[in-house]
């Protein structure tokens, strides 16, 4: 998604240069060690991004992210215009009504909110997009009750008219089909660390929060191409998984036995609909309803 940024991303790409560049996702008390690279902060207390982040700093920020939905936002609704805000959920069933306390954030900001798939994460997607929120799924290998929820998500975000804003990674891998132009989800997930690092609160860097509580070996920017040797030399599902390409091994971490038939049903659910809508256009414009 670095690399080549997708329509649901917030991320903003300024420039090519910056988009050639490593994105560092850092809590704003690192800032000073990482000021000047192009960067991701976070924080939990917004009043430490007003204050911590000159116009030189905003220069070099992709988007921030909020880390808790209970402190005070005032400050932020008419701080830094335009710049990309994300909420980043913690317990997206007992936050839920603190929602609408952000939506005023969407008058200078685009928003995103960050929702973990645990129980009753789907009410919590359905929310943020009702209040025009972006929506961006963190998912850690789904059983088969979040698989079932995960379904009812894709099926809103496909067929939902009202639904005006990308759910990720759905939106970003239907437009990778759709338009038949490769995306892997790590890229989609901002966790290819080729692209984005994220820096521990230790100042230790890592691939994302879900890598917070391994230890990882070697080069960084070679996990991805070492994980999936390695997923394939094994022989997994992945050897003959026909979205290999797309996936690249994603939901193989961290058990690389994780059962994919549910994951494979979701993507194969996007594909079909991607398909469809391009089949769709072709026989509208073979009929001459795109004729100027």
């Amino acid at each position: 998604m670095v690399s080549a940024p997708h329509a649901g991303s917030i991320v903003k790409a300024d420039s090519a240069a910056q988009l050639a560049s490593m994105i560092y996702n850092i809590p704003i008390r690192l800032l000073e060690a990482y000021r000047g690279r192009q960067l991701i902060v976070r924080s939990y207390l917004p009043w430490r991004l007003t204050l911590g982040l000159s116009e030189y700093d905003l220069k070099h920020v992709s988007f921030v992210q909020l880390l808790s939905l209970e402190a005070e936002m005032n400050g932020l609704i008419h701080w830094a215009p335009n710049l990309p805000i994300e909420l980043v959920m913690q317990k997206p069933v007992n936050e839920l009504p603190l929602l609408y306390r952000h939506a005023r954030l969407l008058d200078n900001h685009p928003v995103r909110v960050l929702i973990p798939v645990v129980s009753g994460f789907s009410q919590a997607v359905k929310l943020a997009l009702s209040l025009n929120f972006a929506v961006k799924l963190e998912s850690v290998q789904p059983s088969a009750a979040l698989l079932t929820e995960l379904s009812s998500v894709l099926d809103l975000y496909l067929h939902r008219a009202t639904v005006a804003q990308p759910v990720e990674f759905f939106h970003s891998l239907f437009l990778s089909l759709y338009n038949r132009v490769p995306a892997s989800i790590w890229e989609i997930q901002e966790e290819d660390p080729s692209q984005v690092r994220y820096i521990k609160d230790d100042g230790t860097e890592t691939v994302s929060p879900r890598f917070t509580n391994f230890m990882l070996e070697g080069d960084l920017s070679d996990f991805i191409p070492h994980f999936q040797h390695e997923l394939l030399a094994a022989g997994t599902e992945c050897t003959d998984c026909e979205f290999f390409n797309s996936c690249g091994g994603y939901f193989k971490w961290p058990n690389p036995e994780f059962s994919c038939d549910g994951v494979q049903n979701l993507l194969g659910t996007v594909r079909a609909a991607a398909d469809e809508l391009r089949e769709d256009l072709q026989t509208y414009a073979s009929a001459g309803g795109l004729r100027s």
